[in-house]
């Protein structure tokens, strides 16, 4: 797994800043109420549509790249963790720990913030961070040492 964590770092930070360069007013609006939608979700323990809703948040961004291949792998990349995705988010919510849920609600809110005030580095900067701490939730929660 830590192959494709690595090759997410490289690709999905370069579609992110792509995307960033070309968002409009409208995608930070849905941005937005895809996060309402994952606290509404994430409130009822609906672990799979806090999934898909989170997926709807950073490909309400992600879309936005104008480089076909590289949102192709980027996508290709999201689909192949999907079932750990799954797993982890269960095991989450089968734990009844909401403390990354909530992190996770706080850290969108950040990066919706930062794209809002014109801050896109920063904006970067916290999607980088947010990649790297839902790494540490997958080693955390389907039991493997990190890499």
């Amino acid at each position: 797994m830590h192959g494709i964590f690595r090759v997410r770092e490289l690709l999905e930070g370069e579609a992110e800043a792509n995307a960033a360069a070309r968002l409009r007013p409208e995608d930070i609006a849905a941005m937005r109420s895809v996060l309402e939608a994952q606290r509404v979700s994430s409130a009822a323990a609906d672990a799979q549509e806090v999934i898909a809703a989170n997926r709807r948040f950073h490909f309400a961004l992600l879309d936005r790249c104008d480089n076909e291949w590289l949102l192709r792998f980027v996508t290709q990349l999201w689909e192949a963790l999907q079932p750990h995705r799954a797993l982890s988010y269960r095991r989450a919510a089968a734990a009844g720990d909401p403390a990354r849920s909530e992190a996770i609600l706080t850290e969108h809110e950040a990066i919706i913030d930062a794209l809002e005030s014109g801050g896109t580095a920063h904006a970067l900067d916290l999607m980088a961070a947010h990649r790297t701490a839902g790494r540490s939730d997958f080693h955390r929660l389907l039991g493997r040492p990190a890499d």
